[in-house]
């Protein structure tokens, strides 16, 4: 039994955390302790800096879809759009300030990404393959054997909200969200 607990795939504590914080906004914090019972986690509360089994996220996430009538790719794609104001907050040092959104999907991988696993060695973010097609499109190639792409399809959108281009920008999935690999197709037909 030790050895599956330590080959268990693991998530940095900020994604438990900042979960918290999402369902609590929408649903208060009784709905979170609601969502804990039910999905059978019984440890201390999440911190940032420590690492969680994956497995929780999608048993809170699971329980959150039966309770509230939503498809978990959505809720993962609302919790993953929500995420996008800390996400660039704590990423700032990393971009560059005339990014917009174009720029921050093609610039994601190397930029963010990479400080992610610079920072902290035992986290591991999604691959994420982003392909420049002309000046209007690019198709976002997301690889994880987690398979959150909604996580993926909500920070693109979070990200065109962020930078006020949510009426300039259109997410289509090619292949279905709950895949190892995600295609995501991001055009932006109304770009000045």
């Amino acid at each position: 039994m030790e050895d599956n607990l330590t080959n268990e795939d693991r998530m940095h504590g900020s994604i438990f955390v900042l979960l918290k914080r999402f369902v609590e906004s929408l649903y208060g914090y009784s709905t979170w302790v609601n969502l804990l019972e039910t999905s059978g986690v019984r440890h201390a509360p999440y911190h940032m800096n420590e690492m969680y089994p994956t497995s929780e996220i999608f048993a809170i996430v699971g329980k959150a879809s039966e309770l509230m009538g939503i498809p978990p790719h959505q809720i993962m794609e609302m919790y993953g759009e929500s995420l996008v104001p800390d996400l660039l907050l704590i990423y700032k040092k990393y971009m560059r300030p005339e990014w917009r959104t174009y720029d921050m999907l093609l610039n994601t991988e190397k930029t963010v990404h990479a400080a992610v696993r610079k920072e902290d060695g035992r986290t591991s973010p999604p691959m994420l393959l982003v392909t420049k097609k002309g000046e209007r499109q690019l198709i976002v190639d997301y690889h994880s054997k987690r398979r959150m792409g909604g996580v993926a399809v909500g920070i693109i959108k979070g990200i065109a909200r962020y930078y006020d281009e949510s009426d300039k920008v259109e997410v289509t999935l090619m292949t279905p969200i709950g895949e190892e690999r995600v295609q995501i197709v991001v055009d932006f037909p109304r770009l000045v």
